[in-house]
């Protein structure tokens, strides 16, 4: 795996499922006249402020698929500018084995899945790594993210002790809501 040069700056955010489902109701909301809730305001923002903010936006390739079927049917046009706007990452080498083991610590597989794509998750070239920062609404998996943290973060560094590089020095993600990010 080449890795793209840490020298571009760019803050690489993940938006989870409900961050991008926010998102597609926030635009149809729009199209429609309607006015937006807090939380559709500031996913909107996040969203079309994320590249002059110095941030790549990436989705998994799962949420990818859900915009593609649902999004589409309910906002087309706008469907098409957030892909525009993102980059879809891929479980790389080790992401089951790290998604296994934040199942252990009692996160949801869906969870679990998404914060291991946060650490273990690469481009369609395989340039990239990880991501610094999930951007999610998912209150109670923030909390328990932050409560156990140091205890992930030693669990990672116990699991790539022994890894070959670039997956020896991967990182944790912060993990923050969208008006955070």
């Amino acid at each position: 795996m080449m890795l793209k040069s840490e020298v571009s700056a760019l803050m690489r955010l993940l938006l989870d499922k409900s961050v991008v489902r926010r998102y597609i109701e926030a635009i149809s909301s729009l199209a429609r006249g309607e006015k937006l809730s807090i939380e559709e305001h500031q996913v909107v923002l996040l969203v079309h402020q994320a590249p002059g903010q110095g941030n790549q936006l990436t989705i998994s390739l799962e949420t990818y698929n859900l915009v593609m079927v649902h999004g589409r049917q309910l906002a087309p046009a706008e469907t098409l500018m957030l892909l525009k706007r993102v980059e879809v990452l891929y479980p790389a080498r080790y992401f089951k084995r790290w998604a296994r083991r934040l199942r252990q610590r009692t996160f949801s597989r869906e969870d679990a899945k998404i914060l291991a794509l946060g650490t273990f998750g690469t481009d369609q070239e395989g340039s990239i790594l990880g991501v610094h920062t999930i951007v999610t609404l998912d209150r109670p998996m923030i909390r328990k993210w932050q409560q156990d943290r140091a205890e992930i973060h030693s669990a990672l560094l116990e699991m790539t002790r022994n890894l070959d590089a670039p997956y020896a020095s991967v990182t944790l993600p912060d993990v923050r809501p969208a008006e955070g990010a």
